[in-house]
């Protein structure tokens, strides 16, 4: 193996967007098929692309058995490709939709600036070719502060029997979804050396 490919793996593994166990498993059958791995991700991104698409339909009519359902499906085709910041986030959204928090989040961590772009269908990048979700977490102002104060009492009066506390909720594992697979798939892309 050379250094260019172990330098390659490590920054894959060190990144915490992939399960190195699983994804070596997958990219292993590359002996048997040539690029077997490389056409599994490109597939999963036209999925990825289909799916954020039929969430925000969901988001739209607030139907949240809908959003656990593809939640769950794209929780499992991310996870079968060792994806797990990706299966993470839609974890979130398949027990959003049922209305369980299993991770106890605290709906004043919202972030109200990302899940404004969260409808859009499908994932974008700026024109300098990050996402938009991540140059918003860099962007702090005085606004964005006193919009943070604002938020906390906004979203105190949502409670878990509304649903629009799950779809609130649901919203942002949404964009942090899109978020992760930006990085994702650069990171793949990185790594099989792809455009």
């Amino acid at each position: 193996m050379s250094s260019s490919s172990d330098s390659k793996i490590k920054s894959l593994q060190d990144s915490g967007l992939v399960d190195w166990s699983v994804l070596s498993e997958i990219i292993q059958m590359d002996e048997d098929e040539e690029d077997f791995s490389q056409q599994l991700f490109e597939t999963f991104v036209n999925q990825v692309n289909d799916t954020f698409k039929e969430i925000n339909h969901y988001l739209k009519t607030k139907d949240l058995d809908n959003l656990s359902k593809t939640g769950h499906f794209l929780k499992g085709s991310a996870a079968a490709l060792g994806l797990t910041l990706i299966s993470q986030q839609c974890e979130r959204i398949q027990n959003y939709g049922h209305k369980i928090n299993f991770d106890n989040f605290d709906i004043r961590d919202v972030d109200r600036e990302k899940i404004k772009d969260v409808e859009e269908d499908g994932v974008e990048t700026n024109e300098n070719g990050k996402n938009k979700y991540e140059d918003k977490e860099n962007n702090i102002t005085k606004d964005s502060i006193t919009k943070d104060n604002k938020k906390d009492d906004e979203f105190s009066i949502l409670d878990q029997s509304s649903d629009e506390y799950w779809i609130l909720l649901i919203k942002d594992a949404l964009a942090k979804a899109k978020s992760g697979f930006i990085s994702t798939k650069k990171a793949l892309d990185d790594y099989f050396e792809t455009e």
